[in-house]
């Protein structure tokens, strides 16, 4: 299972499934006296947090056994990652297997900056997961390679990192089953991936993800 940053990665398209996508932030403020003996409201935390929920769903029996082993790690770990829905923007370039470099459109609805991650996605076994190291422009430098060869046009998201939970699996036919989960931001950053906390030592291996917009990718 990949794990980023002590994160179970969930490699999913989970808002392909027809269902839909809930997405929610969550402030938080404290109330003072104000100089003229007032009631004061101030923001406690400068973003707020992000929460999203979305079910996956499993299409063969292998990807089963692997979505089933992705949730088993984030339970006894308590957090995952998942691409950032809305969030996505598009590749203006071909990027080959091996390039250490993306090329995204001006018009990304994400300001990319070094420190985020990159999710690249064909399905829940062909995926590239890797951290930006810089930015010039609309050229992303990263600190790995890339597994896989990605065709301009393709999206590309930034990914959520948080807490994790979910429910029950729920079968569709045969061998094939769903599962809801949950990613709920632990620290409020400028988005996703920055500032991430660190899952305490000996919480087991995981990783995490969250979000939207005006978009359907």
């Amino acid at each position: 299972m990949t794990a980023i940053d002590g994160y179970t990665l969930f490699p999913h398209n989970g808002w392909s499934t027809g269902r839909p996508v809930k997405w929610s932030r969550r402030w938080q403020t404290g109330v003072g006296s104000g100089i003229q003996g007032n009631e004061a409201r101030s923001a406690l935390r400068q973003l707020p947090l992000h929460k999203l929920t979305c079910a996956l769903a499993a299409t063969s029996l292998p990807e089963r056994v692997r979505l089933d082993a992705r949730i088993d790690q984030a339970k006894k770990s308590g957090f995952g990652a998942v691409p950032f829905y809305g969030r996505a923007g598009q590749l203006t370039a071909n990027a080959a297997a091996g390039a250490n470099t993306v090329t995204v459109a001006a018009s990304s609805l994400w300001a990319w900056t070094a420190g985020d991650w990159i999710f690249l996605y064909q399905d829940d076994a062909t995926f590239d997961a890797l951290k930006v190291q810089s930015v010039a422009g609309n050229v992303l430098t990263l600190a790995g390679n890339l597994a896989n060869a990605w065709l301009s046009g393709g999206n590309l998201w930034p990914l959520l990192l948080g807490k994790f939970s979910s429910e029950n699996s729920t079968a569709v036919s045969g061998f094939l089953a769903g599962w809801t989960i949950t990613i709920e931001q632990l620290a409020s950053e400028r988005n996703a991936a920055i500032g991430a906390v660190t899952p305490p030592a000996g919480s087991g291996v995981g990783f995490d993800t969250v979000g939207v917009d005006n978009t359907v990718s």
